[in-house]
């Protein structure tokens, strides 16, 4: 069903990472069945992971699930990363003027960071 969505022509950039951010469950649990699978190295046969290395293969595993679902929607890995952002956010209205394009990722995505940026400034 993804795949019809996103072979429709009339899709703007953040309607498809829209689509494709729902995807991103199925890819994060094959990351981390991918990341199971380590079995030690000839160091640490044992204990398998160290505690840093786990935070390491985290921050990669994030990265490339990232540039998987960038790939999939047909944009670059930091407009993806900032559409994202604003799906995520709370912004109901700054997410409706990037939809409709009256706004451009870029400048959504900034204009959000900007928000959140005045949020921890007052006290």
């Amino acid at each position: 069903m993804f795949d019809i969505q996103l072979g429709r022509r009339n899709l703007s950039s953040f309607q498809r990472i829209a689509v494709v951010e729902k995807k991103r469950a199925y890819y994060e649990k094959k990351a981390k069945e991918k990341q199971a699978e380590y079995h030690g190295n000839q160091y640490d046969k044992k204990s398998g992971i160290t505690p840093n290395l786990v935070e390491v293969q985290n921050n990669r595993t994030d990265n490339e699930t990232n540039s998987k679902l960038a790939k999939l929607a047909g944009v670059g890995k930091e407009a993806y990363r900032m559409g994202a952002k604003i799906l995520n956010s709370d912004n109901e209205e700054l997410k409706k003027r990037v939809q409709s394009g009256e706004t451009s990722i870029s400048a959504g995505y900034n204009e959000l960071m900007q928000g959140k940026n005045e949020e921890k400034t007052v006290f």
